[in-house]
């Protein structure tokens, strides 16, 4: 049981490092003319939403914001993790 959060933990590091360094990535790329294309981002999602109960409000919403360097290193971050998972 230990291990697998062991395992859970290692991915859920593994994506998060990848989200945040892609987006670094991106940032520092697009003032790079041969690599603006790794700061090409697609936005997606449903913006706020509001249901007002008179007692209770509730907001939802959800935007997702990916550049061509974070999808990268997802992928590099998911092909990472499965070679560690075979080798244990």
């Amino acid at each position: 049981m230990k291990r697998g959060i062991i395992k859970t933990l290692l991915f859920v590091i593994l994506i998060i490092l990848a989200v945040v360094l892609g987006k670094a990535v991106g940032g520092v790329a697009s003032g790079v003319k041969f690599l603006s294309w790794l700061s090409i981002a697609a936005k997606f999602g449903v913006s706020t939403v509001t249901i007002d109960l008179s007692v209770l409000t509730l907001t939802f919403g959800l935007t997702i914001d990916i550049n061509v360097a974070q999808a990268i290193l997802l992928l590099l971050a998911i092909i990472i993790y499965s070679r560690i998972q075979g080798k244990g």
